[in-house]
């Protein structure tokens, strides 16, 4: 199916809710989605391919194997990965939103638990391997809408952590992979990118796997980061931006946990003042 008859009839099933009941095969359509998950235009790639298949995973309309497939197609090299490393092509919205339908899968496992521990490592070994790979972190393009891999990702290990499957370690390679991102010095977030990557290191924080000591060295690095000089691979206004997003991230988790007391939030809070306040 060409682009522009999946959006013909995805219009149409807009203008009905998103009925699945009006398909005669819901997931053969979502195929066809998850083929043209990344076009550029954004009515077609966002408002109808993504909210449609969100809400049919959502509504229950697929069984435990198709989302299962749907997963797999999501983390594959044609998907996830699609021409990884990337900057300023039309690339990036394949990547970003196929891993903005992890979310919604992880949803209905946490529902009714059809993944096993080894998907859910999969899953943070694909999660992982994107957030270290991903170099376009544009927000808002013009013309073609959401990009927003940081945003996105972070979503996705938001759900993602939340897995009993996933030890200690599993969940502090996932905070440290989305660092990564914190870190970022080619472009300053100005879309709410610190906040959906605050809540996502809150949902890690929150299962409190994680030793004090392991937490500390985390915001040491943040710290040592933001407070960086200049380097040969660097320029000033990489370091500035680089700066600028580490502490409005820090800022942003800071707030997120200001009044949740129980462990490892109030560690986390000292640990996070000491490093906004240049302390360590």
């Amino acid at each position: 199916m060409d682009a522009s008859t999946l959006k013909q009839k995805l219009q149409q099933l807009c203008a009905v809710d998103f009925a699945a009941d009006q398909v005669k095969q819901p997931y053969e359509l979502a195929l066809h989605m998850m083929q043209h998950i990344g076009n550029p235009d954004p009515v077609l790639r966002d408002e109808l391919i993504y909210v449609t298949l969100a809400t049919w995973i959502g509504q229950n309309v697929f069984s435990d194997e198709q989302l299962k497939n749907l997963l797999d197609i999501a983390l594959d090299d044609a998907h996830l990965f699609y021409r990884i490393g990337e900057q300023g092509t039309d690339s990036v919205f394949t990547r970003t939103f196929s891993v903005l339908i992890l979310p919604p899968i992880l949803g209905i496992d946490r529902q009714r638990s059809f993944l096993r521990r080894e998907d859910m490592v999969r899953i943070q070994g694909s999660l992982i391997t994107y957030l270290k790979s991903e170099r376009d972190v544009r927000g808002y393009v013009e013309d073609k809408g959401w990009a927003h891999a940081p945003a996105h990702a972070a979503d996705a290990v938001e759900d993602l952590a939340q897995s009993p499957y996933l030890e200690s370690a599993e969940l502090l390679e996932l905070l440290h992979a989305l660092s990564i991102k914190v870190t970022e010095s080619s472009r300053a977030y100005i879309y709410e990118e610190d906040q959906r990557m605050a809540q996502a290191a809150v949902t890690i924080l929150s299962r409190n796997r994680i030793e004090q000591a392991e937490l500390a060295a985390w915001t040491e690095l943040l710290q040592t980061e933001r407070n960086g000089e200049v380097k040969d691979d660097k320029t000033l206004q990489e370091i500035s931006q680089m700066s600028l997003n580490i502490r409005m991230f820090m800022q942003s988790l800071y707030f997120a946990i200001r009044e949740k007391e129980a462990e490892p939030f109030p560690a986390v809070r000292s640990l996070l003042l000491r490093a906004l306040d240049g302390r360590g």
